[in-house]
């Protein structure tokens, strides 16, 4: 009887996971499309849905007000996003040339992954802004800066050509920093307040270090 109500059990929950999904609404963004812009689309949403970007170059700084799955296809030019107060969602497939990627007590377990970034980078700040997900996206000229923020996760990146690659505020938590390259920068990771040698402190994993003038630094430099 016991099992019975074990199995009856998960069934119910993977049907509401299904009915969950299938009530996820793709808008669709481009110049044929019923929504022009990003941002229109993101008004016009409610959170869960997919917004599904076409190619071309979107001259928006997006603000996510809900949590929404915002997909780009053959990786859309867009000047950048920002994470509204208290709101999350991911970031997926686009060339972001101008504002980066920036949230201000926002973007809980926000996911930013396999986006190109060109003279601009990611900054979270607050401690609202936990348990994101930087992945796979490579970032040419920015930084990764991260202030009193907690839980993040930088995995697959490579950062080149930047002053920092990784900015680690004095009031941040330490970062999950794994296979990781870091290339051509002044300071491949830099963790800003340290007054010790921070790698006999902090073991990352798998990271690579290429032709950085320091790839470990620490002191009192700011951004």
């Amino acid at each position: 009887m016991k099992t019975n109500k074990v199995i009856l059990t998960s069934v119910m929950l993977i049907l509401l996971l299904l009915a969950s999904t299938a009530s996820a609404a793709t808008l669709n963004v481009g110049s044929k499309e019923k929504y022009k812009t990003i941002q229109s689309a993101v008004n016009a949403a409610i959170p869960g849905d997919i917004i599904q970007v076409a190619s071309g170059t979107y001259k928006e700084n997006v603000k996510i007000t809900k949590e929404l799955y915002i997909v780009g296809t053959k990786y859309p030019n867009v000047y950048g996003f920002y994470y509204d107060k208290g709101k999350s969602g991911t970031i997926n497939g686009f060339t972001i040339t101008k504002k980066g990627v920036t949230a201000n007590n926002a973007g809980a377990n926000a996911i930013i992954r396999n986006n190109y970034f060109n003279n601009c980078g990611i900054t979270l700040q607050g401690k609202s802004s936990y348990g994101v997900t930087i992945m796979n996206n490579q970032i040419k000229g920015g930084t990764v800066a991260l202030y009193n923020t907690y839980d993040q996760t930088l995995k697959g990146n490579t950062i080149s050509n930047s002053k920092y690659g990784l900015y680690v505020g004095d009031k941040n938590s330490i970062p999950t920093v794994a296979k990781n390259t870091f290339k051509n920068c002044n300071y491949g990771v830099y963790l800003y307040g340290w007054k010790q040698n921070p790698g006999k402190l902090i073991t990352f994993t798998d990271n690579s270090y290429i032709k950085n003038k320091v790839n470990i630094g620490w002191g009192m430099n700011k951004l």
